[in-house]
């Protein structure tokens, strides 16, 4: 029992550790647009992994299988983003277009999250 609370303590504390570590390298990458999208996705999977981690939650969602598609809704959203910033205009998305960092980042980390939640609950 002792083991079993020492593990849902320690896990989340070396998983921040981790993240603490991994995303100024993600800042030296130079991406361009996509740093954001990547210290996103990063986060969005760390937020995914951080309850199955420390085994506080052992719950399966019987339609956490379909997060799938927001998640490849969201995919297309930053790929279409991209696609802007290099000049490629399809008009009937032109709303969603967006140069800002921070947008791209809250995407990418939902997309993350939504991702690994749906291969995590799969049946």
């Amino acid at each position: 029992m002792f083991l079993r609370k020492l593990t849902v303590i320690v896990l989340p504390l070396l998983l921040l550790l981790a993240l603490i570590f991994l995303l100024p390298y993600v800042d030296r990458l130079n991406l361009g647009l996509f740093t954001e999208g990547v210290r996103g996705l990063i986060l969005g999977i760390a937020l995914a992994m951080l309850l199955p981690l420390s085994g506080a939650s052992r719950h399966r969602a019987p339609f956490a299988g379909l997060l799938w598609i927001p998640t490849l809704l969201i995919a297309g959203v930053i790929v279409y983003q991209y696609l802007e910033t290099q000049g490629t205009r399809v008009d009937v998305l032109h709303i969603l277009a967006t140069k800002d960092s921070s947008v791209i980042f809250l995407e990418s980390l939902f997309m993350g999250y939504m991702g690994v939640t749906c291969l995590r609950t799969h049946k």
